[in-house]
C-alpha cells in the first residue's frame, strides 16, 4: 500500500502513513466503524528499539560502564576528603 499523500509504501495495515502523518482509507474504515478504537503506536526513540531488543531476548547495551560508575564515586568521595580538609574552620 502507497501513502495518498508523499506516496512512499507502508504497511496494508496502517491507520496512518508512517513518514507524513496523513490518514489512511484504514483510518477512514475504523472512523466509520467506531466499533474499536483506534491505536497508533508510532514510537521510533532508541529506547523503544531497546526495550523490544530486551523482549525479544538480545541483549541491551548499556551506554556507559560500571568502571566509569566507580571512577565517578572515587572523585566525588576524594573532592568531598579535600573539602573536609581545606574548608575555612570557625572555632
Amino acid at each position: 500500500m502507497f501513502c495518498s499523500k508523499c506516496g512512499k509504501e507502508i504497511d496494508n495495515e496502517a491507520v496512518i502513513c508512517v513518514h507524513c502523518g496523513c490518514p489512511t482509507q484504514n483510518y477512514k474504515d475504523d472512523k466509520q466503524a467506531k466499533d474499536q478504537p483506534i491505536i497508533i503506536n508510532n514510537n521510533n526513540s532508541a529506547s523503544s528499539s531497546a526495550a523490544a531488543a530486551a523482549a525479544a531476548g538480545g541483549r541491551v547495551r548499556r551506554r556507559y560502564s560500571l568502571l566509569f560508575d566507580i571512577f565517578m564515586i572515587c572523585i566525588t568521595g576524594g573532592l568531598w576528603i579535600i573539602w573536609m580538609i581545606l574548608r575555612p574552620k570557625y572555632y
